[in-house]
């Protein structure tokens, strides 16, 4: 059976685009002013790294509640409580002092975005059911990557670190105004009764497959999100202190993120099976990502950096899209599955730059620290596309699981 669309979907969706645009661009201001951070505050890489990815941190603490809350109660009023927490810690940020307050301050602003990545994929799911999905999920991540790159073009033209942050703080007020005038709830409703949270969580939790999305995810945003950091930096650097022309290739990857997030999907949906696409896109993320610090910087750089944000925005729109065409898994449990997979990707953002790749790459090639940094990106993407092999084989669309469902219930039904 069809599922209805509903002519508010765009409005949603315009909702979550802006929303998740100034979340993002809150989050990645940190690496956008890199080269005034940095020696403002006095940091190693591996600090820096830290600070960066801490509001990530609240989706590891909070993600499974998050998702598994806003099934029950709905994400309209969880993601308000959400985005007031979300300004409370962008103006305690403007005024930290150390790494310790930084890092706590950055901590508490992540709230916000546990709560809207724990309930993306039920909220595109409810809104656009069946192939368009796929695209859809595609804008959200593609308004991820539109204000990463405004963070990481305009970071550097800012005054002081307390400039950027007080920025953050008046975008976090728009933020909250757009939710609570533009954002509706799905008239078919989204809440679920039936079971309790504790209930969902303990149905999700026995499949193995919602396990292995989450360690897919781990990798993804590991990568994604280690590159994000170090970008700036790394290619200021690596272009002889051109911290210009190094912003605009930074921002220019975003922007190629945000195409690869909205027009792969699409070329997704052209194969049947998911799995061999999904690996060797991730084969070609690990060759580009190694080598975008051998080839001369400039015009080879620039086009490296199209081909990882082509090949990542693919991977971040189908990774968030993956639950959803999964076998076995009911629609009324996504935000819990989005909790699980949202936690992961956290620990991924939070983790693996400041404390896996950057302290590695310090101790084992301090010469060419940023060449390894990125070549760890590259080995997060190989290790996403191997765990896409465990998963059993799937469609590329939810259109297309709808279709192998009714296909599957009527031979059923012919025994």
């Amino acid at each position: 059976m069809d599922e209805k669309l509903y002519p508010q979907r765009w409005l949603i969706l315009a909702v979550l685009f802006v929303v998740v645009s100034i979340l993002q661009f809150a989050v990645i201001i940190t690496p956008g002013i890199a080269t005034i951070f940095m020696p403002e505050y006095g940091f190693t890489p591996a600090q820096f790294g830290i600070v960066c990815n801490m509001p990530f941190l609240a989706g590891v603490l909070f993600g499974i509640p998050c998702g598994s809350l806003g099934d029950r109660y709905g994400t309209k009023k969880l993601m308000l409580i959400g985005l007031i927490i979300f300004i409370v810690g962008a103006f305690w940020r403007v005024f930290a002092a150390d790494f310790i307050s930084l890092c706590i301050s950055s901590l508490v602003m992540g709230f916000a975005l546990a709560t809207l990545n724990s309930n993306s994929t039920k909220i595109i799911r409810l809104w656009f059911p069946g192939r368009a999905m796929g695209s859809a999920m595609g804008v959200y991540v593609c308004g991820a990557s539109l204000g990463a790159g405004v963070a990481l073009k305009i970071g550097p033209s800012f005054a002081n670190s307390a400039a950027a942050f007080m920025a953050c703080g008046y975008a976090a007020i728009a933020t909250l105004v757009v939710w609570l005038l533009f954002f509706r709830n799905h008239p078919d409703g989204e809440r679920s009764e039936e079971e309790s949270s504790l209930q969902q969580m303990k149905v999700v939790m026995k499949d193995k497959n919602v396990w292995l999305i989450s360690v897919m995810i781990f990798f993804i945003f590991g990568c994604s999100t280690t590159a994000q950091t170090y970008m700036n930096a790394g290619l200021a650097d690596y272009g002889s202190g051109n911290i210009a022309m190094a912003s605009s290739i930074s921002a220019s990857s975003a922007l190629f993120v945000a195409i690869g997030s909205i027009f792969m999907p699409a070329f997704f949906a052209r194969f049947k099976k998911l799995r061999p696409v999904m690996l060797l896109l991730c084969i070609a993320q690990f060759i580009v990502l190694c080598l975008i610090f051998i080839l001369p910087f400039g015009l080879p750089t620039l086009i490296l950096m199209f081909f990882m944000g082509l090949f990542l925005g693919g991977m971040l729109a189908m990774g968030k899209a993956i639950p959803a065409l999964l076998p076995n898994i009911n629609p009324k449990n996504l935000g819990a599955v989005g909790g699980i997979q949202s936690t992961f990707q956290n620990v991924g953002a939070w983790f693996v730059a400041g404390y896996i790749i950057a302290p590695i790459c310090q101790a084992v090639c301090p010469g060419n620290l940023y060449f390894g940094i990125y070549v760890g990106c590259g080995i997060c993407a190989l290790l996403a596309g191997l765990t896409v092999m465990l998963l059993p084989e799937m469609p590329t669309s939810v259109d297309a699981k709808l279709k192998m469902e009714m296909g599957k219930n009527a031979a059923n039904a012919d025994i």
